[in-house]
């Protein structure tokens, strides 16, 4: 759900700066972005009051989204640490909980759109805009964030949704090359030199000034050498 939302966040961006603009497109994506950005948020904390807290977390599940990331957070960290209750982390849940009531709650009311200085667009409307939809992905991240810096445990990357790692542009990501994606890094050979050769250096390199040349072989025939087979 979080790589949903950063997804629709980019594309409302894209209809944003767009020429014209693709106004009812960034509102389009604009939503998707808001609601799978709470929504992700209230997976996330059910998710981990379930699986830490077991049987126990059925006293917090009715609890608003805000009592829930300070309650929780505080029983299942490692170090008890927990969100301050009027911090900017829990205030800027609250405004993404009011957007997504402002969403899904709405009831219909007549609005004086012409004379409320929004062009003349509703509220809901003038809500779903490519700023917002940032601004609901930015308060998840920095949410997801704080919670593991408390919790001093790793975030599990198997879950694509809690993937807070921001997207790299694609010309970076196709000159570069991911081993984990299949690829296999940049390898360089480097040639192996017998033992008793590190003085001659590579084959028609310049000798270095006051070297010693290396003796002529004597004459007759040369030694046989010993055999030696490859190790595998």
């Amino acid at each position: 759900m979080f790589a949903l939302a950063r997804d629709h966040a980019e594309a409302a961006a894209r209809c944003a700066r767009a020429t014209p603009p693709d106004r009812e497109g960034e509102q389009t994506h604009s939503l998707v972005s808001l609601l799978m950005s709470f929504l992700a948020l209230e997976a996330f904390i059910n998710m981990v009051g379930g699986d830490r807290l077991g049987s126990r977390y059925r006293h917090y599940d009715r609890m608003s989204p805000e009592g829930k990331w300070q309650e929780v957070t505080r029983l299942v960290s490692k170090t008890g640490k927990t969100f301050v209750e009027d911090g900017k982390d829990l205030r800027a849940l609250s405004t993404l909980r009011i957007w997504r009531n402002l969403l899904t709650h709405y009831k219909g009311e007549y609005e004086e759109v012409q004379q409320a200085g929004r062009g003349g667009e509703t509220t809901v409307e003038a809500l779903l805009t490519a700023e917002n939809a940032a601004r609901a992905v930015e308060i998840a991240r920095t949410l997801y964030r704080a919670f593991y810096e408390m919790d001093r445990r790793s975030p599990p990357r198997q879950f694509i949704w809690l993937d807070d790692r921001p997207h790299r542009p694609a010309a970076a990501s196709a000159a570069a090359v991911h081993p984990e994606r299949g690829g296999h890094p940049e390898r360089r050979v480097h040639p192996v030199v017998p033992p008793g050769r590190e003085d001659r250096g590579a084959p028609g390199a310049p000798r270095s000034a006051g070297a010693a040349p290396a003796p002529a072989p004597a004459a007759g025939p040369s030694p046989a050498r010993p055999h030696r087979r490859r190790r595998r």
